[in-house]
């Protein structure tokens, strides 16, 4: 029997409304390219490799023993991938409260791991009707999904299209004050408006017992330093890279009990200015 929860023995392939996301992995395409153009293949293909191997397991692993983890017929989701696109869902139950609480720690601890590794993740989250198995992915979470990563994410973020803001909204207000939904850790709100996973919430998931991952987030640091004077002649993409190191200092600003000025990105890496031709 399949564990997939999008399919039932015996009947035909039905869509449910959905958590759903649709994410890329930045550069993609280029960094193939500057592999070709280096002689570097091999080596470019084993690093990625390891790095999606290891991450993947945040998104796969349920933290359950196999005990517990046998004891269900169907998974809480199902997972799809094919080189840098991957393409989870999540049938929702009931008001998508319970699968947001899922999604959001598995892509935030995906989308942290595979940054400090070096590669930067960008995607798009939607609730509507959805089907995922091995032969097809299909509906409306995977159009809005899709359009929301290609047209609206731009910056290595994983945006909240209208149909998930929605459901997020309708969350916060069975809380009161709404300050107390745990929503409000999880999501950001960007200068352009659109809300988007806030991933470097990962590093204070044992805040209480063990603080903050310092180690792991220099890391992070130091692989967002590297991006930035990789791609310093080619403002589009150094620009992304810009967008990463702001919110890196906004979350140390956030934060400030836990994080002092040797965790933030010094600014003029990222700063953008005109200067004279000659000096």
């Amino acid at each position: 029997m399949s564990r997939n929860p999008y399919i039932a023995t015996g009947q035909e392939p039905t869509l449910q409304n959905s958590v759903f996301v649709f994410m890329d992995i930045l550069g993609y395409s280029d960094l193939m390219i500057q592999a070709q153009k280096n002689g570097t293949q091999e080596a470019t293909l084993r690093d990625l490799h390891a790095a999606l191997s290891a991450s993947r397991q945040q998104l796969e692993d349920d933290g359950l023993p196999p005990e517990l983890r046998d004891f269900g017929e169907k998974d809480f989701y199902a997972l799809k991938a094919f080189t840098d696109n991957i393409v989870i869902g999540w049938p929702v139950h009931s008001d998508a409260e319970a699968e947001f609480g899922s999604a959001f720690m598995r892509l935030a601890l995906f989308q942290f791991n595979m940054a400090i590794k070096g590669y930067f993740v960008r995607g798009a989250m939607a609730v509507a009707p959805a089907y995922i198995d091995e032969i097809a992915v299909f509906g409306d979470a995977l159009t809005q999904a899709y359009l929301g990563e290609s047209k609206l994410a731009r910056d290595p973020r994983i945006i909240l299209v209208d149909s998930a803001v929605a459901a997020a909204k309708q969350h916060l207000n069975y809380y009161h004050p709404p300050a107390h939904a745990p929503h409000v850790r999880d999501i950001l709100q960007d200068s352009d408006g659109q809300w988007f996973l806030n991933y470097l919430e990962s590093v204070l998931i044992a805040e209480h017992e063990h603080g903050p991952f310092y180690y792991e987030f220099l890391q992070h640091k130091a692989a967002v330093e590297r991006k930035l004077a990789t791609h310093k002649s080619n403002p589009p993409v150094w620009a992304k890279y810009a967008w990463i190191a702001s919110y890196h200092n906004y979350f140390c600003d956030l934060h400030a009990r836990h994080f002092g000025e040797e965790h933030r990105i010094n600014i003029d890496l990222f700063k953008s200015a005109p200067s004279l031709i000659v000096s």
